[in-house]
């Protein structure tokens, strides 16, 4: 699975998850998903068991309060570094 694959993956489950419309013009991969309201702090905790069953991919902490966190572009990166080996 690529870095995009898993982009996409996160797009649709933070759409799904937060309700957030196919037609909202400002959402995309590198929108701030929390400063700007998309993810709250309750959802962050459902977003991170979403990216641990779904990629096997542990979050150090470290990345979790890095700016790279707060954007779906990065948040694949970071997924991506940390998956185990195929």
């Amino acid at each position: 699975m690529t870095e995009q694959d898993v982009a996409v993956a996160v797009e649709e489950f933070v759409r799904r998850e937060f309700s957030i419309s196919a037609t909202d013009d400002n959402f995309d991969h590198n929108v701030d998903l929390f400063e700007d309201g998309y993810v709250d702090s309750v959802g962050v905790i459902e977003l991170l068991a979403f990216l641990e069953s779904t990629f096997s991919a542990e979050i150090p902490e470290e990345d979790l309060f890095s700016p790279e966190f707060s954007t779906i572009e990065g948040i694949a990166r970071i997924v991506t570094r940390h998956r185990p080996p195929a």
